[in-house]
């Protein structure tokens, strides 16, 4: 979704919707959500809050953050499932860390592991010169 053109000072002129700490405010028949946007140097962003997105907050169906997201992605949230592939994707782009974080492992099934380590092995060969000397195959 897009933000409005709407700035602070004009939204404290709305109601306040209580429980959701300044973020939601109503004017009329339509909602507000006022959002804080940036890294080093922050702004506050004001968007249009849909009702059906407000109602599905009030039911305690969605969060803030989660409704949050929608309004800044156009998108829910990713699952857990989805978080997981995603990284098991990039991981096989590059498998390197399957050698120094073993934890990145337990993404993988078994068959996996073994397409993947001896690349793995391999491309860190290359990068480093030899394998770390700590390191120890889960295949073995």
């Amino acid at each position: 979704m897009k933000p409005t053109k709407l700035e602070w000072g004009d939204v404290t002129q709305f109601e306040e919707i209580e429980g959701y700490g300044k973020s939601i405010w109503k004017n009329e028949d339509k909602y507000y959500f006022v959002l804080e946007e940036g890294t080093v140097a922050s702004w506050l962003v004001i968007y249009e809050l849909p009702q059906e997105l407000f109602a599905l907050l009030e039911s305690g169906e969605r969060t803030l953050h989660e409704v949050s997201w929608k309004v800044q992605n156009d998108c829910w949230p990713p699952t857990e499932e989805e978080k997981k592939a995603s990284e098991k994707r990039f991981i096989e782009e590059s498998p390197t860390s399957l050698i120094d974080i073993p934890e990145t492992r337990e993404l993988f099934t078994q068959e996996e592991l073994k397409r993947l380590i001896p690349i793995a092995e391999q491309m860190w060969i290359d990068w480093r010169g030899k394998l770390p000397d700590d390191y120890v195959s889960p295949l073995k």
